[in-house]
């Protein structure tokens, strides 16, 4: 038994700890939109809603968001909202005194874009009460030039629990297991002392 035991607290010391992963939902708005070459945009308004998970304890790698939905003069993922979405979130910093989120096309990378490509990239401060301004710009395959936003908003909605790691069941069951063995240890030791 002791065994057991030593193994799973080997495994529960081996395990990250992960106390600051946090989800959490935004929606960005836009409806004017400029270019170097004065060209009009290919959409009258963009609606981007989008939830992440990330650990705000330290910089993320580059990985999907957990949700991601665009919606372009009434059409879902249309245009430069087509390319799949990656994002990835910064803590404060070197150039940076808040928090960032950044989230963008997986074609150029989460921020950068390459004029025609149908890419997008979106920033803003990621502060725990968050309304504010956001930067949006985006790339048309048929644009010789980008496009940036220049009333983009960024609101924080309700976000949806997130499901657990794997790791996190493995532990759990580990935990529940060594219990049941327990009890059963107990039961056996009852049932012998009862009888002998």
């Amino acid at each position: 038994m002791r065994y057991i035991l030593a193994a799973i607290a080997a495994i529960a010391a081996s395990a990250p700890i992960h106390a600051a992963v946090v989800t959490r939902a935004f929606q960005v708005t836009a409806s004017r939109f400029a270019n170097f070459d004065n060209a009009p945009a290919p959409f009258a308004s963009v609606v981007a809603t989008f939830q992440v998970t990330y650990d705000d304890d330290r910089d993320s790698a580059v990985v999907s968001p957990d949700r991601f939905s665009a919606i372009t003069d009434g059409t879902p993922d249309s245009g430069p909202f087509s390319a799949t979405p990656v994002f990835r979130y910064v803590r404060p910093g070197g150039m940076t005194t808040a928090p960032r989120l950044v989230i963008g096309g997986a074609i150029n990378g989460v921020n950068v874009l390459t004029n025609r490509t149908n890419d997008f990239y979106i920033a803003f401060e990621a502060l725990p009460v968050l309304t504010g301004f956001a930067m949006l710009s985006f790339t048309t395959a048929g644009d010789r030039v980008g496009f940036t936003a220049t009333d983009a908003r960024v609101i924080e909605l309700p976000a949806a629990a997130a499901v657990p790691e794997p790791s996190t069941w493995a532990m759990t069951f580990l935990g529940f297991g060594a219990v049941a063995l327990l009890l059963r240890r107990r039961s056996r030791r009852a049932v012998g002392a009862a009888t002998g």
